[in-house]
């Protein structure tokens, strides 16, 4: 069996390994992750109107997915050293450049270019923590270091952006990676070794229904992410008190992740993802049957654990159904593509005074995918089993 380049190293260097494979994800999601900063940074201090910042919004984030999307062709084929001091290097020169602009669509133009490195590096990272001898764990650690990250970020943004203008928060961006660029050269050239002959690659079922699962589980994400304030706004909360309460709930991802990271493959896959199903349902009930800030703090809290806890077996799920190496770098145009779609869907729905089909969103979207993620490991199961019986005996996978 063919095991990937980190069970190799010694413990230094898996250390060091690991590092840089942190710093490429919680690096590759800032953008996306301090998104509300960015906007409201553009509205204030350059001037842009509701629409615009919108648009800027929509610019970063379809940026963003296509080059999730794009990394799938890449990720096993380049040198991972060079590829992610470039996805950095770019990073940091398009939101220096970003710093100096002040025209509309110049500026947009820097920061979806940013937000098209930023994921990339993104996509390199998780590639890089999916080739751990138990990604999970790695996974759990990569979801709450981008939570703490986030929540970091959110605190210290609006005294930035009070003291020094947008250009304080885009520096923010801009300096971690540039200083990462000095860990990249740690990488191995490439990861685990891919079988040459992968019957059918991304697009035989296992994986496709993992890709749809992932889409699904972040339309409701999208719904939820979205609206969220307004929902609290709606039963009568002060706007300040929502803000506290989503920031709150928003921690309560660190321990979600860090559950992941400690119990690992335990209990499998699948039984984690029912288990992060179940909660999201009784966030769920929380949050559209029972009033007041108690309830929208407490749906919040389970809320954020589960998607933190989720992600990091939904990432391993997807990464063991794959033959390529490649769908992990994928699930990013999956996530970006699914929240959009979950906030367009919502906005059909919603009224002033009524956020019930958000709710009824979340609840659906999140049941579709379970169900996607347990088809697509059957499949694979089965798969794994006819090929272990047509397989010559005496020959092993390279």
């Amino acid at each position: 069996m063919q095991q990937s380049a980190q069970s190799f190293s010694p413990p230094p260097e898996r250390a060091a390994l690991a590092a840089a494979g942190l710093a490429l994800v919680v690096i590759g999601a800032s953008m996306f992750n301090i998104l509300p900063l960015l906007t409201a940074g553009a509205a204030d201090k350059l001037g842009f109107s509701a629409r615009q910042v919108g648009v800027m919004s929509s610019v970063l984030t379809v940026a963003s997915g296509l080059s999730a999307l794009l990394a799938g062709l890449w990720v096993r084929s380049l040198p991972w050293p060079r590829a992610a001091a470039a996805a950095l290097a770019g990073m940091c020169l398009c939101l220096l450049i970003a710093l100096r602009v002040r025209g509309y669509w110049v500026s947009v133009s820097m920061l979806g270019a940013a937000a098209f490195f930023a994921s990339a590096a993104f996509s390199l990272g998780m590639t890089i923590v999916s080739d751990r001898h138990e990604s999970a764990r790695g996974f759990g650690l990569a979801v709450s270091a981008q939570a703490a990250y986030q929540i970091a970020a959110l605190w210290a943004g609006p005294l930035l952006l009070r003291l020094s203008g947008l250009n304080g928060v885009l520096l923010l961006l801009a300096v971690p990676a540039a200083l990462a660029i000095a860990l990249m050269p740690l990488l191995p050239a490439q990861g685990r070794a891919i079988p040459r002959q992968a019957r059918g690659g991304l697009l035989r079922p296992a994986p496709l229904l993992a890709f749809l699962g992932f889409a699904m589980f972040f339309v409701g994400a999208g719904a939820y992410w979205t609206y969220i304030e307004l929902m609290g706004q709606a039963q009568g909360m002060a706007a300040h008190v929502v803000a506290d309460t989503v920031a709150l709930s928003v921690a309560a991802g660190i321990p979600g992740g860090l559950l992941a990271s400690a119990q690992g493959g335990r209990f499998g896959t699948l039984w984690p993802l029912a288990f992060a199903t179940c909660v999201t349902l009784v966030a769920a009930l929380f949050l559209g049957a029972v009033q007041g800030t108690l309830a929208f703090g407490a749906a919040g809290i389970l809320y954020y654990f589960s998607w933190c806890y989720s992600l990091a077996y939904q990432f391993t799920l997807v990464n063991r159904v794959d033959v390529t190496g490649r769908a992990v770098a994928l699930t990013g145009g999956c996530a970006f593509f699914g929240s959009a779609g979950g906030s367009a869907l919502a906005a059909l729905f919603v009224t002033p005074s009524d956020y019930h089909s958000v709710v009824w969103i979340v609840v659906v979207a999140a049941c579709i995918s379970f169900a996607m993620y347990a088809l697509a490991a059957l499949i694979h199961g089965r798969e794994m089993r006819v090929d272990a019986r047509q397989a010559p005996i005496g020959r092993t996978e390279a």
